[in-house]
């Protein structure tokens, strides 16, 4: 089993959702965990209809782990249910806050992927989550790979937030990820969302492209253009 944190300060649930669902096309089970402060999957997930507690329930062959606490809360939930923990292939866990690393990390994580947009409140706040990290891991040098949803910048403002970006004393892990603002992708989310079906194949290129190579990195014995190739050929 291995553990994946989706970590840094932006709403990244649809990502965590389609990321999830790209891994199960490959034929590998999949738990998502909400370690957000907002909790937002009870809200965007169609199948979570229990808002106001502590669950797991499946959607689209994937499981999501809701409501809780810590990552402790959750494996007493599974044990309460009957459930083997061990048995997923992998977990996500979208973590969002200094507290939620602390408190969702006790498992370990077998990689961590950055996730930053460009905005002024993401770049502020994850520089909060990057001194957490250091702390909670007792390492000097954090070692991470980048995501960056990337809006429009003028050059100005390009070199601004690149420069934000450096004080974090990172060092980012290759491949880094850039993935445009693209309206095809907000629609194509808010489609999956008001019809239940999560249709990774309708995404923009760089998006598909993206899911691809990191699920290429998540699952073993795959490249990223077999990952591609099974998104395509997909009919849900």
């Amino acid at each position: 089993m291995q553990v994946i944190g989706l970590v840094g300060y932006m709403d990244k649930y649809d990502f965590a959702i389609n990321l999830a669902r790209t891994i199960n096309i490959m034929d590998k089970s999949v738990l998502v965990v909400d370690a957000t402060l907002d909790q937002k999957l009870k809200y965007v997930v169609p199948a979570l209809d229990n808002i106001g507690r502590s669950y797991v329930t499946q959607y689209n062959n994937i499981d999501f782990a809701v409501g809780f606490n810590s990552m402790h809360d959750v494996e007493n939930y599974m044990i309460e249910q009957g459930i083997n923990i061990n048995l997923y292939d992998h977990i996500l866990i979208d973590i969002d806050s200094p507290k939620g690393y602390e408190l969702f990390r006790t498992r370990g994580m077998d990689k961590v992927y950055f996730f930053i947009d460009t905005s002024v409140l993401s770049i502020a706040k994850n520089k909060e989550m990057v001194k957490a990290i250091r702390v909670y891991n007792q390492q000097e040098e954090v070692q991470l790979t980048k995501v960056w949803f990337k809006a429009y910048l003028s050059r100005s403002s390009e070199n601004y937030f690149e420069t934000q970006i450096d004080e974090y004393n990172v060092k980012w892990i290759e491949p880094e990820y850039e993935i445009p603002n693209d309206d095809r992708d907000r629609i194509e989310n808010i489609d999956s969302q008001l019809s239940g079906l999560i249709d990774i194949k309708k995404h923009s290129k760089p998006y598909i492209s993206t899911i691809a190579d990191i699920t290429a990195e998540i699952v073993d014995d795959v490249t990223s253009k077999d990952v591609a190739n099974k998104i395509k050929r997909r009919r849900d």
